[in-house]
C-alpha cells in the first residue's frame, strides 16, 4: 500500500539532516549554526539550514524569506517537483519500492497553527498607490526598457516610503525608509504575501536600491518578499493578467521578466518570482494553454523549473509550450530589450 503524505512526514520527523545528507545534499549546507551562500541564488550568508521543529527547514533571505520545508530544500537543490521530492524521501525511509528504511520514525509533535500576518500585509497593500504611469515604480519599469500596457497591472502598486529592515539572525535593525514597488502575491484570489522592490533615484533615473550592510559591507538585496506565514507562497504568484478568452496564460520567474514576455508574445502573464516558484505555480482554473518563459541560466535552473511545471500542467490536461532565449545567461527581458534596440536602430 502506498504511504500517504502524513505518514511520510511522520517518518521523516526528527531525521531530516540524515535524510538530506543521504540524498546527496552537501554536508556544509546542513550546518544549523552557519549562514552561507544559497544553493539557488548565491550571495555570501543569506542561507541558513534551520531544521525548524525537526522539519528539515531552511531560510534564504533573498529567494525564500518565508522559509521552506525539508521537501522544499530537495526541490531547491535538485530541481525536483514536490512529488519527486516526496518519492525520494519515501523510498529512502523504506515506505515505498520495497526498501527497508534506514531510520526508525519518531512520533511527531502536534503542529501549531502558523501565525498569520495577512492583516498587516493587507494594511501595507491598502496604503500603497495604484500605478499611474508617472509614479516612480512605473518610471522604474520603463527604465528597464519595458512598455507599460494602457491598463496598468492591478497587482502592482507604489509605496512612497517603506521601511527596510535588516534581519540576519539578530535583532531586527532599521536601515531606512525608501520608495518601493509592491506586488501582490496571490493564490486563488487571496493575498499570500507581498514582493517588494526598493527604489532610489540616481541621476534623475529610478533604479533598484543599492545598499550595503552597515556591519559586513555585503550588498543587500533590493528585492524582498513577505509571506503571511511559512509556506504560504507555495504555488502563489503575482498575477499581472488573467487568462485570455482562449484560456491562455504565460508564466515566468521575475516581475520584469514576465512583463517583457507578455509584450513579446502578447499574452497575459504571471510572475512566479523564482525558479522554485515557477515549478510550483498553481495556475488559475480557467487556464487551458500555459506558455512558460524560462530563464536561460548557465546552471540550467530556469529550464529545469520550466520542465517541472510543464510536466505537472500537461498531466493536468493543459496544452503547454516552453520558450527560452537562445543566448545563455539571458531572460525574456534581455530578449525584449535586444529586439527593441534592434528595431529602434533600424528606424534611425
Amino acid at each position: 500500500m502506498k504511504p500517504d503524505l502524513t505518514e511520510i512526514k511522520n517518518a521523516a520527523y526528527g531525521r531530516w539532516p540524515e535524510i538530506h545528507a543521504a540524498l546527496g545534499i552537501p554536508a556544509k549546507l546542513l550546518n544549523t549554526r552557519k549562514h552561507q551562500p544559497c544553493p539557488h541564488c548565491g550571495g555570501k550568508d543569506r542561507f541558513r539550514y534551520t531544521d525548524h521543529k525537526h522539519g528539515g527547514g531552511y531560510i534564504c533571505n533573498q529567494c525564500t524569506p518565508e522559509g521552506g520545508s525539508g521537501f522544499d530544500l530537495l526541490m531547491l537543490v535538485f530541481g525536483y517537483s514536490f512529488t519527486e521530492a516526496v518519492n525520494q524521501v519515501s523510498a529512502l525511509l523504506g515506505l515505498s519500492d520495497g526498501l527497508h528504511g534506514q531510520y526508525a520514525p519518531m512520533p511527531a509533535q502536534p503542529e501549531q497553527p502558523p501565525a498569520d500576518r495577512q492583516a498587516a500585509l493587507l494594511a501595507a497593500w491598502g496604503e500603497a498607490l495604484p500605478l499611474d504611469g508617472k509614479d516612480p515604480a512605473s518610471l522604474y519599469l520603463q527604465g528597464r526598457g519595458l512598455s507599460l500596457p494602457e491598463t496598468l497591472p492591478e497587482a502592482l502598486r507604489f509605496a512612497p516610503s517603506l521601511p527596510y529592515w535588516l534581519s540576519d539572525g539578530r535583532s531586527p535593525a532599521l536601515l531606512g525608509h525608501y520608495p518601493a514597488m509592491l506586488a501582490a502575491i496571490e493564490r486563488n484570489g487571496e493575498l499570500q504575501g507581498l514582493h517588494i522592490t526598493y527604489l532610489q533615484q540616481k541621476g534623475g533615473v529610478w533604479r533598484k536600491l543599492t545598499a550595503s550592510h552597515p556591519d559586513t559591507g555585503e550588498a543587500l538585496p533590493a528585492k524582498k518578499m513577505k509571506a503571511r506565514y511559512a509556506g504560504a507562497l507555495n504555488g502563489a504568484a503575482v498575477h499581472l493578467g488573467t487568462p485570455d478568452g482562449q484560456g491562455r496564460l504565460l508564466a515566468a520567474e521575475g516581475i520584469e521578466t514576465a512583463l517583457a514576455a507578455s509584450s513579446l508574445f502578447d499574452l497575459p502573464a504571471a510572475a512566479c518570482l523564482s525558479a522554485h516558484g515557477l515549478s510550483a505555480f498553481d495556475w488559475p482554473p480557467e487556464t487551458r494553454e500555459l506558455y512558460i518563459a524560462a530563464d536561460n541560466d548557465l546552471s540550467r535552473t530556469g529550464i529545469k523549473a520550466a520542465e517541472a511545471l510543464a510536466r505537472r500542467s500537461h498531466a493536468a490536461g493543459l496544452t503547454v509550450k516552453i520558450w527560452q532565449p537562445d543566448k545563455a545567461g539571458t531572460d525574456a527581458l534581455d530578449e525584449w530589450n535586444a529586439r527593441r534596440l534592434k528595431t529602434e536602430g533600424a528606424a534611425q
